[in-house]
């Protein structure tokens, strides 16, 4: 069985690091080598004290097919990281007073239909509404559309399952929410959002190289810093494809892609420094306003709202994620997590640090990183991590066959401080090489996962499905059985048996 998981649940991939000495900097730059090294970071990183840059590395390739790496004026897609930025443009019309955080979003926008979700509930992510999901039926009815903001509202009350929750009881992250904002920044304003954030938040911040990019609406198409998006398979991570041309990506890039708000920014890491210097400046939002959305969000049982977990457990302020571990000092921040767009910002707002990593390929770790940067930046030791066995196996195996990579599992798999052992990441990973047509690999991978996993149910089933698709009936009537021997509940398994003539 394909146990396939999305970006934000995937593991990252861990590294052993020992961080010794007392130079911030020289670890940072430690760590960030170590990270390029093993294929677990790839973009730009830079970090300032008190609107200094005091470090800053670039990485990797822009675009791919011209060979043009990335370098300090590289333009990035910041996927959730525009998040802040649709905050920003609420807060600002409050502090105007054209509207109030707990009026009903209905006043400004009459055709939503729940009256009771108000706009604080939107920008904290405890309106009750589900994610993306909405959009599951307009597109099946027409799978070439690129949606966008307008089509938000009609497809809510489309939805019956649209409110997962009630308004105020849980805390649920959904890019609805932030759809839904610049609706009604747009409704007050009397502005396009794209021209909104220029006037009064891009342009005020001096931030000249940022601008919308989206699948409906480009304003540099002709930006010679842009990079491109890419994501790689699991077993070869050097093999960069264009994110957009995967077709299993297509929804989210670029049916999904013409949305604002939640998703839709271009910049740079110098821009982004401007923004973070903006804020401390008072350019954007008085300090009154800065404090209210650098404070934890309340679910109506008094609780905050919280997410998260680790290292990267927080509590959702408006806009803003702030850290749960305040060890060294307040700190607030905001991610961005796509297929072949992976960003962070952090500030710590007491100590006046700030660190942004762009990442322009899908690796899944960019955020715990930079938390980790942020820890050294203030002294602090890593704690060691551990590395994937499967990953590590599966990448020898795809790049040197099979002796090697069960020569080299061998080696590594009794080392159980520095390497850890999952199944669902066999599992995954298997699935990946088959779905790109490397069956005999993909057939090495599930014979390896049942033997290490013998009382998996799952293991056998997906190894027998995998010996049927390469016509070994027999072998594979031999693992379905072992599966239900495992789990008589395995319908999936058993219905195969009975189409291959088997009793059970």
């Amino acid at each position: 069985m394909n146990n396939r998981l999305g970006l934000l649940l995937l593991p990252a991939v861990l590294l052993w690091v020992t961080v010794r000495g007392q130079n911030p900097t020289r670890n940072i730059d430690s760590l960030v080598n170590s990270l390029n090294k093993e294929h677990a970071l790839s973009g730009n990183v830079l970090i300032a004290q008190d609107g200094k840059v005091i470090y800053r590395h670039a990485y990797g390739p822009a675009v791919v097919n011209d060979g043009r790496p990335v370098n300090d004026a590289t333009t990035f897609l910041l996927a959730s990281l525009a998040k802040p930025f649709t905050a920003t443009a609420i807060l600002q019309l409050k502090e105007k007073g054209k509207l109030k955080l707990d009026d009903a979003v209905i006043q400004y926008l009459p055709d939503f239909p729940y009256r009771q979700i108000t706009i604080r509930q939107l920008l904290t992510h405890t309106s009750g509404l589900v994610d993306l999901q909405i959009f599951e039926a307009p597109y099946k009815a027409d799978t070439a559309k690129v949606f966008s903001n307008a089509d938000v509202i009609p497809a809510i009350r489309a939805d019956q399952h649209a409110l997962l929750a009630q308004p105020g009881e849980k805390y649920s992250y959904s890019n609805t929410n932030y759809a839904l904002l610049v609706l009604i920044v747009e409704k007050i304003s009397g502005r396009a959002f794209p021209d909104y954030l220029q006037r009064y938040v891009f342009g005020p911040a001096s931030m000249t190289h940022t601008y919308i990019r989206t699948q409906l609406i480009d304003q540099r198409p002709n930006d010679s810093n842009r990079s491109e998006n890419y994501d790689f398979p699991g077993y070869a991570p050097d093999h960069l494809v264009p994110a957009k041309s995967i077709k299993k990506y297509r929804i989210s890039l670029v049916n999904l892609g013409g949305l604002l708000g939640p998703d839709g920014v271009a910049s740079t890491e110098e821009d982004l420094l401007r923004f973070d210097e903006a804020l401390y400046s008072n350019k954007l939002l008085k300090p009154a306003t800065l404090q209210e959305a650098f404070t934890p969000g309340k679910l109506t049982n008094g609780q905050p709202a919280a997410g998260g977990g680790g290292k990267l457990a927080w509590y959702q302020g408006l806009g803003w994620m702030i850290l749960r571990d305040t060890t060294d000092g307040k700190v607030v921040f905001h991610p961005g997590g796509n297929i072949g767009a992976v960003t962070i910002l952090l500030r710590n707002i007491d100590k006046r640090q700030t660190v942004i990593v762009l990442d322009n390929e899908t690796h899944r770790g960019v955020h715990e990183t930079g938390v980790d940067l942020l820890n050294l930046l203030n002294g602090r030791q890593l704690v060691a991590a551990k590395r994937s066995a499967a990953t590590a196996y599966v990448r020898a195996l795809y790049a040197k066959g099979t002796d090697y990579a069960v020569s080299r599992f061998n080696s590594l798999r009794s080392d159980t401080a520095a390497y850890y052992l999952n199944e669902n990441e066999f599992n995954s990973l298997g699935y990946e090489l088959l779905n790109d047509g490397h069956r005999e690999q993909a057939l090495e991978v599930l014979r390896m996962t049942t033997l290490l996993y013998p009382n998996s149910w799952n293991a056998f089933d997906s190894y027998g499905e995998l010996l049927l698709a390469l016509g070994k009936k027999e072998e594979a009537i031999e693992m379905y059985q072992l599966s239900l021997r495992l789990n008589p509940h395995n319908e999936g398994g058993r219905k195969v048996l009975q189409q291959l003539g088997q009793k059970k």
